[in-house]
């Protein structure tokens, strides 16, 4: 058994070992526990020096007070508590001064696995938002191009090293470079040149590069070059115009997506013959409203989805496309934040149990009918009911018994629920129930504590 970390408060040491990397990751999670009790310091000790527990630290990008887990189901904030034996009668706040103890952590962490024998883990500091430009300088050096390329990226990458490693003869450090928010002008000019068509379309992408340069990327031989200007916010309006007649279609589409586009184009793109062009036109949030009702009848689904998608779509175009013939529409219907009650009402009858799964997560539904779909047959749409933070109290507490795990974790989760259905649930059989009464920041420190001694 490998120990994975120490807490101390005083005397007091919690300390868990563990072989297995799913409960080793799970354990993470449950240093949140630590928030509530003040530890003043957490070690990390790791003896067989494991890749994916150090690459995971590392890889956060959190400044301060978060210990991240890039998995989806075992994501959550880790908080690093404060030495209460120290005064903390200052005008400061509890937040941040633990946001600077935890720094502190970052740091050390950062200090010991710069070097690390795995480039995985390497290439995590080098990515960090926290890791100190000298470090970055450093790893800028890296015999691995990924290491390398990685902090090219990082937006605090000083400009010094960035010409530097613009002037390289690996080409994807250079498109590291020019994809960077944060570099010198010259070297975004000098990139927009380069041999390599690649970085030419990255530097045609970023927000940073000049007018001029987009002006010149403008008529680059290779057509994704010239969607990355279309595509690009700072384009001005008589590059826009000229690249609608692109022969490339995909030119034009940048163009339909651009949110800068004028009004006047993008009614000119919405009767176009190509129905992405008229896709990209339907998400575009400064499509005027008379275009998007126009689209909103379009013979393609996808184009119809992409207009109850869009926050500027009036109301009763939403009521209408909510009985459109395609589910997908119908789906995107019931997730707008602009979707009428009555409307969402309608769709939690939906026969296509993905609609009435949204309606479930919508946090505008009304609280009747997540009542109601509370007791349907779906285990899904329960869950979204559970996880809604709509959903009243009396119905969380019935949700709380459900026989799938999952919906039982949705309650645990949510912050609404109430502190005694919290304590019946931190005796879950299930440890991802149980993950989640630890999350909850309703949860009794007593109910913590608890948690934290059944995992040790």
């Amino acid at each position: 058994m490998t120990t994975l970390y120490h807490c101390t408060q005083g005397d007091e040491v919690f300390s868990s070992s563990h072989s297995n990397n799913e409960e080793r990751l799970l354990l993470l999670d449950f240093l949140q526990l630590f928030q509530h009790k003040n530890y003043a310091e957490i070690t990390l000790e790791d003896p067989l020096g494991d890749q994916v527990i150090y690459t995971k630290l590392t890889a956060n990008q959190y400044v301060g007070c978060r210990v991240g887990i890039e998995d989806s189901h075992l994501c959550s904030p880790v908080f690093i508590g404060l030495d209460t034996s120290r005064d903390t009668s200052r005008d400061t706040s509890r937040d941040t001064q633990t946001a600077g103890a935890a720094e502190k952590l970052t740091q050390r962490l950062i200090k010991q696995l710069y070097n690390h024998k795995e480039v995985a883990v390497r290439g995590a500091v080098a990515k960090n938002l926290s890791t100190p430009v000298a470090t970055l300088v450093q790893l800028a050096t890296e015999a691995d191009s990924r290491v390398r390329r990685t902090v090219a990226k990082n937006p605090n990458t000083p400009a010094s090293t960035l010409i530097q490693m613009a002037t390289g003869a690996d080409s994807d450090v250079r498109r590291g470079v020019a994809a960077n928010p944060n570099p010198p002008v010259a070297t975004l000019v000098q990139l927009a040149t380069d041999a390599d068509s690649y970085i030419r379309w990255a530097v045609a992408k970023n927000l940073s590069t000049p007018v001029a340069t987009l002006e010149q990327l403008a008529t680059d031989e290779y057509s994704y070059v010239r969607r990355g200007v279309a595509a690009n916010p700072n384009t001005p309006v008589a590059t826009l115009a000229q690249l609608v007649t692109d022969a490339d279609s995909y030119v034009s589409r940048g163009v339909a997506a651009n949110p800068h586009t004028p009004v006047a184009t993008l009614k000119q793109l919405a009767t176009t013959a190509d129905s992405y062009v008229r896709t990209a036109v339907a998400r575009n949030p400064s499509t005027p409203v008379a275009t998007l009702v126009q689209l909103a009848t379009d013979e393609y689904s996808y184009v119809r989805q992409a207009v109850a998608k869009n926050l500027s779509t009036p109301v009763a175009t939403l009521v209408q496309l909510a009985t459109d013939e395609d589910s997908d529409v119908r789906l995107e219907v019931a997730m707008s934040p602009n979707t009428p009650v009555e409307t969402l009402v309608q769709l939690a009858t939906a026969a296509d149990s993905e609609v009435r799964l949204e309606v479930a997560a919508n946090p505008h539904t009304p609280v009747a009918t997540l009542i109601q779909m509370a007791t349907g047959a779906d285990s899904d749409v329960r869950l979204e009911v559970a996880n809604n933070p709509n959903t009243p109290v009396a119905t969380l507490v019935q949700l709380a018994t459900d026989e799938y795990s999952d919906v039982r974790q949705g309650v645990a989760a949510n912050p609404n629920t109430p502190v005694a259905t919290l304590e019946q649930l931190a005796t879950d059989e299930d440890s991802y129930v149980r993950l989640e009464v630890a999350k909850n920041p309703n949860a009794s420190v007593t109910t913590l504590e608890q948690l934290a001694k059944e995992e040790q």
